[in-house]
């Protein structure tokens, strides 16, 4: 695999082959009486590319970042407001990731920041904003399951057991960077590994539109959902055919934190002390807290998988989940004894340290139960829609206004998911390489 780096860009040139209609104008070349010539040339048809073309191409590893996206941009969701949609109930969700980024650029902590983007967004017509962090919790819970089943541990309660036919190591999913490339670039030995759980976006996509058809006495269809992202790929998981109801998209539009910040920045950066402001919930009617995912600033997966796990087997214990860096920052590991059984975890950050853990995988010699894999270096805080920082202090900032916010208890979300677990999972498949002359490098 050639042309492969940790800047998220396309590995070659993009070769989606496009129709062109044939049309019986023809050019007209004259020639002159001193010899010299001109040409009338007919004009080419103009022709775009689609997210769904990106998913269905196997000539990028990950190209949201190159390639001009009509359909999830800020002109979309404008035109949406007021033309296309403007009848439909719009809600938003947001990641703790944005939220720590714009918090950076404006100099205010996490809830402030919150609170002043809550107000914005309700301002602008916003009937219901949520937190991802719900999406995170609801995937943890799943994960761990899922996790528990493909180590062929026995639960107190059978009904918990989680079955997906995923192999181990698993290999988390909520990254859709990495997502890309395993089906691009990888076949069955690899995508089996990956979790049949979905991302904690797409999981808010497919709860959040039936929470509010529910409370706004509406048809989903008639429900507008947009998120506000770390990261440039989560517009192409949304336009995946699998997230969709009826043929409608699950999560509608995603915007970059940069993009959000275009928008809504200004609004952002004002005082909240006459309007406080709070999250909506799709787990209950009491609202959701300001609160990051423990276990590190790309929603803690490796980590909090084990306190779903510990929960589900009745271990009181606390568990001592201790991270040792291997190779670099952004390879670490841990392992933790629970109920008798040993559970190896590693998270691996940036293409290079994937393609380690592939490898070891390949070889056999891959010795976790599961690994919590991003495309990006760093992992989400450095993600490539979030407000463009000026250095590495500027990244440990962000982390910091993350990582200081409360989490909470881990708290069960199985009165949302009970009876509702397949629709929340999904599936892989690798992407049939593309055979055209014009993937040919000269």
């Amino acid at each position: 695999l050639t042309d492969l780096n940790d800047f998220i860009g396309p590995s070659q040139e993009c070769i989606k082959p496009v129709p062109i209609t044939k049309t019986k104008k023809r050019g007209v070349v004259k020639v002159h009486d001193d010899g010299g010539m001109s040409q009338n040339s007919v004009p080419l048809q103009k022709q775009t590319i689609s997210l769904t073309d990106c998913l269905a191409c196997s000539g990028c590893v990950t190209s949201a970042e190159t390639v001009l996206i009509e359909s999830q941009s800020v002109g979309t969701l404008q035109r949406a407001r007021t033309e296309t949609h403007r009848n439909h109930v719009f809600v938003a969700t947001v990641s703790p990731q944005a939220v720590s980024s714009i918090a950076h650029k404006l100099g205010t902590s996490f809830e402030t920041t919150c609170q002043n983007l809550i107000t914005a967004l309700r301002q602008d017509g916003y009937k219901y904003v949520f937190s991802s962090v719900e999406g995170n919790e609801i995937c943890h819970e799943l994960g761990a399951r899922e996790l528990l089943s493909c180590c062929s541990v026995q639960l107190p309660n059978a009904s918990s057991i989680l079955q997906t036919n995923v192999k181990k190591p698993v290999l988390a999913s909520a990254c859709p960077g990495w997502i890309c490339y395993a089906e691009k670039t990888q076949g069955s030995a690899i995508l089996d590994h990956i979790s049949r759980v979905r991302s904690p976006q797409s999981i808010m996509g497919a709860v959040v539109k039936s929470c509010v058809a529910a409370r706004a006495h509406v048809q989903s269809s008639d429900v507008y959902h947009v998120t506000i992202m770390p990261c440039y790929d989560k517009k192409l998981e949304a336009s995946r055919a699998d997230f969709t109801s009826q043929g409608v998209p699950e999560t509608d539009l995603v915007l970059s934190t940069a993009e959000a910040f275009e928008l809504w920045g200004s609004v952002a950066s004002e005082s909240p002390e006459s309007r406080p402001a709070s999250f909506d919930s799709v787990l209950s009617d009491d609202g959701f807290p300001f609160k990051t995912p423990p276990g590190g600033g790309s929603g803690g997966f490796a980590e909090q998988i084990l306190h779903h796990a510990a929960r589900l087997l009745h271990y009181n214990h606390p568990l001592d989940i201790s991270f040792k860096q291997l190779r670099n920052k952004d390879l670490l590991e841990a392992s933790v004894q629970m109920a008798g059984t040993e559970f190896k975890v590693a998270k691996a950050y940036g293409f290079r340290n994937i393609q380690n853990v592939i490898q070891k995988m390949k070889h056999g010699r891959c010795k976790y139960d599961y690994v919590e894999l991003m495309a990006c270096p760093g992992g989400c805080l450095n993600g490539g829609g979030q407000i463009k920082l000026e250095d590495g202090a500027g990244l440990e900032s962000v982390r910091q206004i993350y990582e200081e916010v409360g989490s909470g208890e881990v708290r069960s979300a199985i009165g949302v998911v009970e009876g509702k677990e397949q629709a929340l999972l999904t599936g892989y498949k690798a992407v049939e390489k593309t055979a055209s002359a014009l993937s040919t490098q000269w």
